[in-house]
């Protein structure tokens, strides 16, 4: 159905059920006889935020069905990952909003990209840490594979530092001596991450991303969580009841296709271990250390340890090349958190600290959490336009509010 007049628009409401059908009733009553156009009563009602802009471009462009996934209703795309693509949606049954990670529907019948999302389904939820991003739920509508997981307000470390450039050092050790405390509770689970870097760790912010404020340090109470879990394996040692589903050796690489670099390795080029490059399958949580050092440097210089030349150069780097020193790059680090660095980043796993735990211990010094006064943070809030029209905002129940 063309949405071509007002009347059609209400129609379209009232049969995708994207509102209750007391809300387009509403709708209808209140504010249809005073618009001709359905895009202008289309824009009021995301100004009203009883719909997203999102919601209007699917039911503008005939794509109904993608509004609803099992109980949750889409509000919006957040993004994309190797198999998969993540919405913000609103759970229906225990009224929250939620993350929704959705498998690609065009990989619904390859057998390792269903099989890729079951491996970190059953990595996340046996996860329950304040690092860690919880999930609620997992369930399959037809082909359709999803799980929901907690939704963050915020940034991920990569973007954070990419707009703001290179951290103060007080707040580039509290985030990662928190990636460290999660990454510990995952190792006393037997897992092992596989793809620790700035991208997979997000900056969970209150109130929301805000560059102006935020470029100027860390607000207080602010928490870094581990996102990201399908790479993830068990280590070799783990108790068997903690086993994830393997992937035979042709559903592996096309899994590696989808999460790296021209599918050459397992992992992230800029901050994969040695070990990982060798042997993807036998690494341990050194390795997640090692990338942890890595993404400590980024968070610190702006860029990674090894950042130029092509992917084969930068493995080898990993493999061969002197770690750079961060006092000569950034002078202000203290000698001693560079000397964590470096030992972090050594290139032999033995010679690392042998758990994250220890990572957090060595940090805490140099991870005084810095507070800034709430009176610099600005605050935005939406208006409705001027109208004589009825604000219906003031009376409309919890269904996309958060």
């Amino acid at each position: 159905m063309s949405i071509d007049s007002v009347e059609t628009f209400l129609a379209v409401l009232q049969r995708t059920q994207v509102l209750t059908p007391e809300e387009a009733q509403d709708v209808a009553r209140e504010l249809g006889p005073h618009f001709t156009d359905p895009h202008d009563l289309a824009r009021y009602l995301v100004e009203l935020e009883w719909l997203t802009s999102y919601q209007v471009r699917l039911l503008f462009s005939n794509r109904w069905d993608e509004l609803t996934i099992g109980p949750y209703l889409v509000l919006d795309r957040l993004g994309e990952g190797g198999v998969s693509e993540v919405f913000k949606a609103w759970d229906t049954i225990n009224g929250r909003i939620v993350a929704l990670k959705v498998l690609y529907q065009h990989l619904t019948n390859h057998p390792a990209a269903v099989r890729q999302l079951q491996c970190e389904l059953q990595a996340v939820t046996r996860l329950s840490h304040p690092n860690i991003i919880r999930t609620f739920d997992a369930n399959q509508v037809g082909p359709m594979s999803y799980f929901a997981m907690e939704f963050v307000e915020g940034l991920d470390l990569d973007r954070y530092v990419r707009r703001c450039g290179p951290l103060p050092v007080q707040e580039a050790c509290e985030y990662v001596r928190q990636v460290a405390q999660g990454l510990q509770h995952a190792h006393q689970l037997g897992l092992v991450h596989r793809d620790i870097k700035p991208a997979n760790l997000f900056l969970a912010i209150p109130g929301g991303w805000d560059g102006e404020s935020l470029s100027m340090g860390r607000t207080a109470g602010t928490v870094v969580k581990i996102l990201d879990w399908g790479l993830a394996r068990v280590r070799s040692d783990a108790d068997p009841s903690l086993r994830l589903p393997q992937l035979r050796a042709d559903e592996s690489r096309a899994v590696v296709d989808w999460h790296t670099e021209k599918g050459a390795l397992v992992g992230t080029a800029d901050y994969i271990a040695p070990e990982q490059v060798r042997d993807p399958g036998l690494v341990d949580i050194r390795a997640d250390i090692y990338s942890l050092g890595c993404t400590l440097y980024f968070l610190l210089v702006g860029q990674p340890p090894f950042c130029g030349g092509s992917l084969m150069q930068k493995l080898l780097q990993h493999q061969d090349a002197e770690r750079p020193h961060l006092c000569k790059v950034r002078p202000d680090v203290p000698e001693e958190l560079a000397a964590i660095v470096q030992r972090m980043m050594a290139r032999r796993a033995e010679e690392r600290y042998a758990i994250p735990l220890l990572v957090a211990g060595a940090l805490r010094p140099f991870a005084a959490v810095a507070t800034r006064s709430s009176s610099s943070q600005k605050i935005v809030r939406l208006k409705a336009p001027s109208t004589a029209i009825i604000d219906l905002s003031t009376c409309r129940g919890s269904t996309n509010s958060q």
